[in-house]
């Protein structure tokens, strides 16, 4: 079946591009308006606002501008963009081929601007029997920007709670910061269902995501590529040489999770933009004990186990930390001045799980500076248990750890080839429960993660 549509919208008002029952599948959409004029200040396309509606609901799924929604990012001119969910053709053909599974759907476009648009529309889908077993997963797109991101910081593009996998992701860096190759600042993080089941996708450098090879290169494929680089400067080894748009989709690999996803990419003090294309069904997480927030101390030097074994202050009682720490080693020495973090620092739990390198990044250039090797830390919080008797908890990590319950160390272990998750037994009374956990970092299987994830049940 096909849709056509070929509205005037006047500045503020908005019109229905798409309302159709199903059960149903839209296959592929594509929409053009008025191309920019000189004396535009913007391309027209990211003032039409893209609200789509799923299942009969009265709040949209998805809520963009037009551009963004095709990987357009920084408000910038419409450039071509040649991948296999979405290609972008001259002037402004915008064409969608991710699949828009629905039981009624409904496509709304709102005129933001202050001049009226010309809209050219058409939807080719397929209507199914009222006994085809549609999935009850539906296309969401979650945008984030940060201008500026954090410097040695996490950029959190997504946080899902459901079930569901991530097709695809478009991101777009602006360089604020020239002390380091943007691509330097830390590769992907996914830490999938936290709650059961915990796994984790560790990335290396920022250009190994989206496939690429020492930089960024002006080239589009079905799955992965750059639509759009800007030289602002000399490319060397540590520097950016550009501001750019990536985007990488998954195509017959797509990224399944089953209860929760959180997706982050380190960062530096530069402008950020990026787009997570996945098919969700939402859902309520799985109950468990964990700990809400992370009390952390360290980092420090870690290259043997007889050193991975050794008592530090933060071994103690958090009320005798000190109120900083300077690390004097390796990648956080920078002309021979450590680095000072203050104590403890505080860490809010995302799913299960708590990220050291979020707070204890390194100030070295290079991916190797940036990313902690050859490091341990300690994190400490607290879980109320609701009765007496025997609970076990599931603990995901890298490396090496000590865990201790109530100041008793309860379990140690090293996953030298990768992560991987063990379960501990313990009796409990009701009430406050402390956790300790201290972790290495060091190469492996999963470059560099330094994660873990704690969870509990009675049993």
């Amino acid at each position: 079946m096909r849709t056509t549509r070929r509205p005037d919208i006047d500045p503020g008002d908005k019109v229905v591009l798409f309302d159709g029952c199903g059960p149903g599948c839209i296959f592929h959409w594509w929409i053009t308006c008025a191309v920019k004029q000189d004396h535009d200040v913007r391309d027209p396309a990211h003032d039409l606002q893209l609200k789509i509606y799923y299942d009969g609901k009265s709040k949209p799924d998805v809520t963009l501008p037009l551009a963004k929604y095709f990987g357009i990012l920084f408000d910038l001119d419409v450039y071509d963009v040649g991948c296999a969910a979405l290609k972008m053709l001259p002037k402004n053909g915008f064409n969608s081929y991710l699949p828009m599974p629905f039981r009624s759907l409904r496509m709304e476009i709102e005129n933001l601007s202050d001049r009226a648009t010309s809209i050219w529309f058409m939807a080719d889908w397929q209507k199914f029997n009222a006994e085809f077993p549609l999935t009850d997963m539906r296309l969401q797109i979650v945008h984030k920007s940060a201008y500026p991101a954090e410097t040695y910081g996490s950029f959190l593009m997504a946080d899902f709670s459901g079930e569901g996998f991530v097709a695809g992701m478009v991101k777009g860096v602006r360089v604020k910061d020239e002390s380091d190759g943007w691509f330097h600042t830390g590769g992907d993080l996914w830490l999938l269902d936290g709650e059961q089941n915990p796994h984790a996708l560790r990335g290396i450098g920022g250009e190994d995501a989206f496939n690429m090879s020492f930089g960024l290169w002006d080239t589009q494929t079905d799955w992965i590529g750059a639509p759009y680089i800007h030289q602002v400067g000399e490319h060397t080894d540590v520097g950016s040489g550009y501001e750019s748009v990536m985007y990488r989709f998954f195509g017959p690999d797509p990224v399944w999770f089953d209860h929760s996803a959180i997706i982050r990419f380190g960062s530096k003090a530069n402008d950020l933009e990026s787009l997570i294309y996945t098919y969700l069904q939402p859902k309520n997480v799985p109950e468990v004990l964990t700990v809400s927030s992370w009390q952390l101390a360290g980092p420090f030097p870690c290259i043997s186990y007889e050193q991975f074994e050794k008592k530090e202050w933060a071994d103690d009682d958090i009320s005798t930390w000190p109120a900083s720490y300077s690390a004097d080693f390796g990648q956080y020495l920078v002309n021979d001045r450590p680095t000072e973090f203050k104590l403890p620092q505080q860490l809010d739990t995302e799913h299960g799980w708590c990220d050291f390198s979020r707070c204890f990044r390194g100030r070295k250039g290079g991916n190797v500076g940036t990313q902690p090797g050859e490091v341990s830390a300690y994190a400490v919080g607290r879980i109320s248990i609701p009765e007496d008797g025997d609970y076990e908890f599931a603990v995901g990590f890298d490396d090496w750890l000590h865990l201790w319950i109530n100041r008793n160390e309860l379990h140690s272990n090293r996953h030298d080839c990768g992560f991987d998750v063990d379960h501990v037994a313990v009796k409990l009374a009701a009430g406050e429960c402390e956790i300790r956990v201290k972790l290495s970092n060091f190469d492996n299987m999963e470059w560099r993660l330094w994660a873990f994830s704690v969870t509990g049940k009675k049993i």
